[in-house]
C-alpha cells in the first residue's frame, strides 16, 4: 500500500470521525442528560451563545424534576432548547419556568395534561406546541413578549388554535394571544367576545378582523398595540357591551375608535397620527 493510498483512508476515517462528533453533541436531539446536576455540569461547560443558537439538551424528567430543571436553566445564562419528548410527566406546575428568559423552545410530551398558570410567564419561548393530551393551562404563556405563535395538536378535546392564537376547542373563546404576534390578526367566526386587555402590548399587530358574532368588548384590548393602523368591525357592538360604561365613568375598549364606531358602524377604519378614519 503506498503512502497516497495510506493517506486517503487516514483523511476519510478523520472525516467519519468528526461527523460522528458532531451529530452525538447538540445536533438533531441535543445532548441526553438524566438530572437536574447533570444539565448544570454540562451547561456550565458551553460557551456563552444567542437565542437563535440555543444549546440542545434531551431530557427524560419527572413532574418532580421541572422545577429544580428550571432553575439551573435561569442560573446558568446559557440560551436552552429543552426536549422533554417520551417523559413520563403529567404536569407542568405553575410557575415552573417563570422569567426563564433563556428558555428559547421546549417540546411538551404527550401525556402532560395540564399546564400551570404563569409556568412559561416571561420566558424566551417563540413558539409552543400543545400536546393533545393537556385538558388545562390556564395563563401558562403570559408575558412572553417573544411568543410568535401557539399551536395545538389536533387531538386535543379542550382548545384549538387558529393563527397561531390559542381558543378553547369551539372557538367561541380566546385564551390566550401571543404578544410576538404579528401581521394581520383575523378572529374566527365564531368567537362572541373579546377579553380585557386581549391584544396588550402585541406591538407588531398591523390590522385586526372582529366577526360579527362578537357581540361584547371589555375595556383596554389594544394599549401598547403601536403598530395597529386597520380594524375592521364585520358585525355591530352594542353601546353598552363596548367598554364599560355606568353613566359618567367610562373605560375604552379601543379608545379614541370607540366613538367613531359607535357613531358609524360596521366597516373598516384606518389610523393616521392616531385618528381613525372610516374607509
Amino acid at each position: 500500500m503506498n503512502k497516497k493510498t495510506i493517506l486517503g483512508i487516514a483523511v476519510i476515517a478523520l472525516t467519519v470521525i468528526v461527523a460522528f462528533t458532531a451529530c452525538s453533541g447538540n445536533g438533531g436531539g441535543g445532548k441526553s442528560l438524566n438530572s437536574a446536576t447533570e444539565l448544570k455540569e454540562y451547561l456550565d461547560k458551553q460557551p456563552a451563545n444567542s437565542p437563535d443558537q440555543p444549546i440542545k439538551v434531551a431530557m427524560k424528567a419527572n413532574d418532580m424534576m421541572i422545577k429544580d430543571i428550571a432553575e439551573v436553566i435561569k442560573n446558568a445564562g446559557k440560551y436552552v432548547r429543552l426536549d422533554l419528548s417520551g417523559s413520563p410527566l403529567t404536569e407542568i406546575p405553575e410557575r415552573a419556568f417563570e422569567n426563564c428568559k433563556t428558555l428559547a423552545g421546549i417540546i411538551i410530551p404527550n401525556g402532560v395534561t395540564g399546564i400551570g398558570s404563569w409556568a412559561f410567564s416571561g420566558t424566551g419561548l417563540t413558539s409552543v406546541t400543545i400536546p393533545a393530551s393537556v385538558t388545562f393551562t390556564g395563563g401558562a404563556f403570559y408575558n412572553c413578549t417573544n411568543l410568535t405563535s401557539i399551536t395545538v395538536e389536533s387531538g386535543n378535546t379542550n382548545y384549538a388554535s387558529e393563527g397561531g392564537i390559542l381558543y378553547n376547542k369551539a372557538k367561541t373563546e380566546i385564551i390566550q394571544v401571543p404578544k410576538g404576534i404579528s401581521g394581520n390578526v383575523t378572529i374566527p367566526n365564531g368567537v362572541t367576545s373579546i377579553g380585557r386587555r386581549e391584544f396588550e402590548d402585541c406591538d407588531s399587530i398591523t390590522s385586526i378582523t372582529i366577526p360579527s358574532s362578537v357581540t361584547s368588548i371589555d375595556r383596554w384590548v389594544i394599549p401598547g398595540c403601536t403598530s395597529l393602523t386597520s380594524v375592521t368591525f364585520q358585525g355591530t357592538i352594542a353601546e353598552d357591551a363596548l367598554g364599560i360604561r355606568d353613566g359618567s365613568y367610562r373605560e375604552y375598549a379601543f379608545g379614541s375608535l370607540d366613538d367613531k364606531y359607535l357613531a358609524e358602524g360596521p366597516g373598516t377604519y384606518t389610523r393616521s397620527d392616531n385618528t381613525w378614519t372610516k374607509q
